[in-house]
This record gives C-alpha cells, sequence and structure tokens, in this order.
C-alpha cells in the first residue's frame, strides 16, 4: 500500500504542476508588447453620399469597368411589387432579413489584395436586387470608390455571397432591392 502512495503522489503533484504551468503561461504576454497588426477594416454601413474629388482619368477607368461589370436585371414579372431599402435600415418589417444579407455577404468579403498593395481606400455605394426566391436579380454600382479594384471586388463579393434567403412571403415583394454602402479603410 505505501509503495502506491509513493508513486501517486509525484503523479498528483507532476499534473498540478503542470496545470499550474499551463494556466499562469497563458495569462503571460511573449510577444514583448507587440501589438497584433490591424491593417484594415471592412464595414457595410448606411448608403451616404460621398464626393466625388478623383482624377477624370481615373473616372473614366471606373466607369468604363462598371459598364462590363453592371449585369442587367431580370424584367420585373408583370404585377410585380418592388420595394427599396437600406442595409442598416431600422424598419421591423426588413431588419431581420437585411441582418441575413449582411452576415451573408460578410462570410466572404475581404479587402481586395491589389487594392491593399495600393493603399487604395474609399466607399463603394451599390444597389443589391434580390428576387422573391432569393436569387440576385442584379448588382450594380450606384457610388464608385474611385478604384476599379475596389468597385469590381465590391461587385464580386455581392455574386459570390448570392443566392440570399427567399424574401419572406409577408413582405408580398417580387423584388426587394437593398442599398449598401461598403466602407474600405487602412488602419495607420
Amino acid at each position: 500500500m505505501d509503495s502506491k502512495k509513493i508513486f501517486l503522489v509525484p503523479v498528483i503533484i507532476s499534473i498540478i504542476g503542470h496545470a499550474a504551468l499551463i494556466t499562469a503561461s497563458s495569462m503571460v504576454d511573449l510577444r514583448d508588447n507587440v501589438k497584433a497588426p490591424e491593417i484594415f477594416t471592412v464595414q457595410i454601413t448606411e448608403s451616404q453620399p460621398q464626393p466625388v474629388n478623383e482624377p477624370e482619368k481615373e473616372n473614366k477607368l471606373v466607369r468604363e469597368k462598371n459598364a462590363v461589370q453592371n449585369q442587367e436585371a431580370k424584367p420585373l414579372p408583370e404585377g410585380g411589387r418592388e420595394d427599396t431599402v437600406d442595409i442598416s435600415s431600422s424598419d421591423v418589417k426588413y431588419a431581420a432579413y437585411l441582418s441575413g444579407v449582411k452576415k451573408k455577404i460578410l462570410r466572404v468579403w475581404t479587402y481586395p489584395v491589389a487594392a491593399y498593395k495600393k493603399n487604395e481606400e474609399g466607399v463603394v455605394v451599390i444597389r443589391i436586387s434580390v428576387d422573391a426566391n432569393g436569387t440576385l436579380a442584379r448588382a450594380a454600382l450606384m457610388t464608385s470608390s474611385g478604384f476599379v479594384t475596389l468597385d469590381a471586388s465590391t461587385l464580386d463579393v455581392i455574386r459570390a455571397a448570392a443566392p440570399f434567403q427567399p424574401l419572406p412571403g409577408q413582405y408580398e415583394l417580387s423584388r426587394l432591392h437593398i442599398i449598401a454602402s461598403f466602407s474600405y479603410r487602412m488602419k495607420d
């Protein structure tokens, strides 16, 4: 009996010691005051008009690229109803649905690598048209960031996030247009 205690006591002490060491080491920051990099932010916000003060040459490139990126929407069924709402709307009728759309977009949205390398920042305003069955009818640029990469990447993200949930029956809509503002900012 005593021989079991002789072996058991050091094992218990070892387990307790290791647990204490693991707990203590998880509380110590060994990075020597190095902050985790916060390189950029991406945020979907309420759309706001943006001043355009980019050079005309850049704006022309953006318009040309967007002409290709903006797809034509399928026609609305005869007698169909549609409505337009901002993605940050607090309207009780749309809040839950818009939250789901926002979450789905945020799952696939990242800062475009090419734009990051060029230090491009801006706000892109997109009109997302969703049919009653949840399919993306159209994603159209409303306000450019002034950078082709940011604008095109935002449209690509919307397409990648689609299809969305079907529109709730109580909306009695054939199509819902959602206005969303995508803010691309680098942190200092």
